[in-house]
């Protein structure tokens, strides 16, 4: 927010007073002339108080000296102002002789006021947010009695400079239809977030003409949101390139009609809690005629065809060409009778030459109670220790404490396996048991890549499993005893790759010297890099001089 809002700031006057004032000086002249801070220039005094509260400058700096009463009543210094309920009553008194003080040209920037009910019945009407505010670029109003807060929107159209708003009406009213109606008024608006409370907010607003147009850019809806109540709001900002939504719902599944918007402009588009169907989505991107570079997108609603990579395939070559940055999160609740068995066919999903070539990858992570099917972005892991990345077997799976559903587990695996083949495997679990561990490696027997919090071995027979699995990188997050890293060797006869997080007290030298006997006594013929974390040694020379090749 704080990077977006310099970006769409406009030029100080002080700014161009800073180029004026600039001549050339050597360093020594320049050293000898400054004796004391007051007689810095006030252009680096500018660059300080951007990153103060202007309470807090008038606090400190206000009748200090005559120098700084002129900098302070300077039509150059602009002020950000943050007034709060919580604030002490001195603060408040601060504040308002700010306001007073800069009367004349009410030198504010940016302003973010939320108020009790009590203080804003008692705050406001003796110091109020007006057009007089000339200069204000950013205003939050949080918290602030429904009626003062229209009649402060009302004021605000003269404002030639305010590109940046944010309204919050949690715990005053859920009705936010005359809030918008004067948000869309404002005829400077870049940026506006709007938050609200309940799942019962009213939006009564018509479709917009052509004459009700805003300005608007950067559109955060922070509330609940029907899709038509989505639609309505947005066929008033038709230039809005970033769309940002919490919640977004349905009241009819198949009667609710979307209607045509343009929003050629818009490129990034984020659902918090999506819970629309796919059909009612896929209308959405195709009426708005969207040119999205970014979709993301967190849905828990039961609707398979969002795990439907064909038709996500046919959206995105359609209607989406220009999509680059793809984020998708499908939520599945495990039933421990039944695991999640749905009917996915066919199986190896995301993994075609479609999501290769936009490095796209699917992952997934299981609970006790739930799965998640994520679609992101490729980012590097710490199985890939070279160049050669297998974009066609990215598939990772973590799996979080599971114990008290070990029939679930079981069928959730089995559902997994339906879907896609598992080639990396993380176990968050920590201590999780040697026999729950073999347990998962014989079921996931293709996986490249292990991944261990921590490990408790209790003795059992790993000599099928060994057999069997082609792991060949291996992590353990946190040891316990130089045990552990035999019976992964043991347990993984094609490890190429060891890594080994050390806690402080361990003697790693005496760790390297025991696990290099262990690799020549077994005649490992595969492992060529191990890699030993240590607290107290740099990752540098861990890698120089503990890495074998």
């Amino acid at each position: 927010m704080d990077s977006f809002i310099r970006q769409l700031r406009f030029n100080r006057s002080y700014s161009t007073n800073i180029q004026k004032s600039v001549r050339p000086v050597n360093k020594k002249q320049e050293i000898i002339s400054i004796t004391s801070i007051e007689n810095l220039p006030n252009e680096i005094f500018y660059e300080i108080f951007e990153y103060l509260d202007g309470c807090h400058i008038y606090e400190a700096f206000l009748n200090l000296n005559n120098h700084f009463n002129e900098l302070l009543n300077s039509s150059s210094l602009l002020f950000k102002t943050q007034v709060h309920s919580l604030c002490e009553e001195s603060y408040m008194d601060i504040y308002k002789q700010l306001i007073l003080t800069q009367v004349d040209h009410y030198e504010l920037l940016s302003f973010d006021l939320c108020l009790s009910l009590r203080n804003t019945n008692e705050f406001l009407p003796s110091y109020s947010i007006d057009s007089l505010f000339t200069r204000l670029e950013s205003l939050a109003l949080r918290n602030i009695e429904p009626t003062i807060l229209t009649s402060i929107l009302s004021n605000l159209t003269g404002l030639s400079r305010l590109f940046s708003l944010t309204v919050d009406t949690y715990h005053t009213s859920n009705n936010l239809s005359e809030v918008y109606r004067l948000i869309f008024m404002l005829p400077k608006l870049k940026y506006v977030k709007y938050s609200a409370d309940g799942c019962a907010t009213v939006i009564s607003l018509p479709f917009a003409t052509n004459e009700q147009s805003s300005s608007i850019e950067y559109f955060r809806i922070d509330h609940f949101c029907i899709i038509n109540q989505l639609c309505t709001l947005t066929s008033y900002t038709p230039q809005v390139c970033h769309l940002k939504v919490s919640e977004l719902f349905e009241n009819d599944p198949i009667n609710e009609i979307i209607l045509r918007i343009s929003l050629i402009n818009l490129t990034y588009i984020s659902i918090g809690l999506c819970t629309i169907t796919f059909d009612k989505f896929e209308m959405f991107v195709k009426q708005t005629e969207c040119n999205l570079e970014v979709l993301r997108i967190i849905t828990y609603i039961y609707d398979i065809n969002y795990f439907d990579n064909n038709r996500w395939e046919q959206l995105i070559s359609g209607c989406l060409p220009k999509l680059k940055e793809f984020y998708l999160e499908y939520f599945q609740d495990i039933d421990p009778e039944s695991g999640c068995s749905i009917d996915y066919e066919p199986s190896q999903r995301f993994t075609s030459l479609f999501w290769i070539k936009r490095k796209w990858v699917f992952e997934l992570e299981m609970s006790s109670s739930n799965i998640t099917y994520k679609i992101s972005s490729y980012k590097k892991r710490w199985y890939n220790i070279n160049s050669s990345i297998k974009l066609s077997k990215p598939t990772r799976l973590i799996i979080k404490n599971y114990d008290e559903f070990i029939k679930a587990l079981n069928l959730t695996i089995r559902d997994i396996l339906a879907v896609t083949q598992i080639y990396h495997l993380e176990i968050s679990k920590e201590n999780i048991s040697s026999d729950s561990l073999l347990n998962l490696i014989y079921k996931f027997s293709a996986i490249d890549s292990l991944k261990i919090s921590s490990l408790y071995i209790d003795e059992q027979n790993i000599r099928v499993v060994s057999n069997k699995n082609v792991i060949t990188k291996v992590y353990l997050e946190n040891i316990n005893g130089i045990e552990e890293v035999y019976f992964l060797m043991r347990l993984c006869p094609r490890m190429k790759y060891l890594k080994v997080n050390l806690i402080n007290e361990i003697n790693y030298e005496l760790y390297l010297k025991n696990i290099l006997t262990k690799i020549k006594q077994n005649s490992n013929k595969y492992l060529r890099s191990l890699c030993l974390d240590y607290l107290n040694i740099t990752i540098e020379k861990i890698l120089i001089d503990f890495i074998l090749r």
